[in-house]
Order: C-alpha cells, then structure tokens, then sequence
C-alpha cells in the first residue's frame, strides 16, 4: 500500500505561501485524501473509461453489474469475456472495444500499473494517454485521487475551476493557462490546494 503524504507539510507550505487559501485551510483541515491499494488501479480506470460521456447514475449501474458478474474486475477476466458478455452489462460496443484494448495493453505491458509508484507523473500520463477512451479528466483525477500525487492541477475539471473563479473573484472561469500562472506558487502542493477547493464548493 502506497504511503499517504503528509499533507500537515503542504498546510504548512501553502499557508506561508498562498493566503488565499489560509480560510479554507483553517476551516477544512485536515486534508482526508489517501492512496488507493494498487490492486484496484485497473478496476479504477475501467471505471473511468465506462464514465465517458455517461451520468453518474449509468456509470454506477454498469459498474455493479461488472462488479455483480465478475467478482473482482481484472484484465484477465475482461479479454476472457465475449463482446456479448460485457454488453449484457450495459456496455455498448465502443465501450467493449475500450475495455478490451486497454487490458490488452496492461497485459501486453504497454500500462504498467505495478510501476505506477516508482513513476513520475509525467510517465504515468504518457502511458495513459495512449489508452483509447481515457481523457484527460479521468487521469488527472486518477493521479490525484488514487495515487495522491502532490502536484496535480485538474485543469478539465469544471468544479475545481468554478471554485477557483469563486474564490479569487475573476470575472471568467479560468483557462488552462490562466490556471497553470494562478497555481505556480502552491507549488509542490497543488493537489492539496485542489482538494480544499472542492470542500469550499461542496459548501457553495
């Protein structure tokens, strides 16, 4: 089991280094995130591919009916199934071709989720990105909330951007870009910022 960071020193950090966030820090901390066990980082991402484009209460559907029909969901058992089989889940068949390719690719080695903790950021996304189906959302979600790196800024996710336009007062919801410059310095602890982010528009 990956360690938890120890978000006391990015509290530390970001309260020296972006008043900003200094309420929400003292209103939402301590930070609650932890890593996930890395057994269930290809369960995590088939979720993710699933989501595309989908509601939440779809995604939920067809996961537990994964969940109900397999057991525990590995690449092994999804290459073993027929088309057929995963689309009696609720998979339609872009989906099943998704899902397929990308266990193919965790068992061909072209996705080493057992490395993901020795790899650096950068490397995971490279791996990730050549899965059909995965964007950028869903592995920026999945650097910062299943492996809890430090330093993700989630610049697709519209929560986490709304939140920010709340907090600074802009006039627009920010950019990329724009993003990127506001967040430099909560640097090496932007995941953390994003996080209390989240509590403040879980409040709005």
């Amino acid at each position: 089991m990956p360690a938890t960071p120890d978000w006391s020193l990015g509290d530390k950090y970001l309260l020296e280094n972006a008043p900003e966030l200094k309420p929400l820090i003292e209103k939402y901390a301590p930070c609650t995130m932890h890593p996930e066990n890395e057994v269930r980082y290809f369960e995590i991402l088939v979720r993710g591919l699933i989501s595309q484009q989908l509601p939440p209460d779809v995604v939920n559907n067809i996961c537990q009916k994964l969940s109900d029909h397999f057991g525990s969901i590995t690449p092994e058992k999804i290459i073993k199934a027929s088309d057929s089989e995963l689309a009696a889940q609720g998979l339609v068949q872009q989906k099943v071709a998704y899902l397929k390719s990308f266990a193919n690719m965790v068992l061909d080695n072209k996705v080493t989720l057992d490395k993901f903790q020795e790899m650096t950021d950068a490397q995971i996304t490279k791996q990730l990105l050549d899965v059909k189906g995965l964007g950028q959302w869903t592995i920026e979600m999945f650097l910062l909330l299943a492996l809890c790196r430090t330093d993700i800024v989630p610049t697709a996710d519209h929560v986490f951007k709304k939140s920010l336009k709340n907090l600074l007062n802009l006039t627009d919801i920010p950019k990329r870009g724009e993003i990127n410059k506001i967040t430099e310095k909560w640097r090496p602890w932007r995941s953390l910022a994003v996080w209390y982010l989240w509590r403040y528009a879980d409040e709005e």
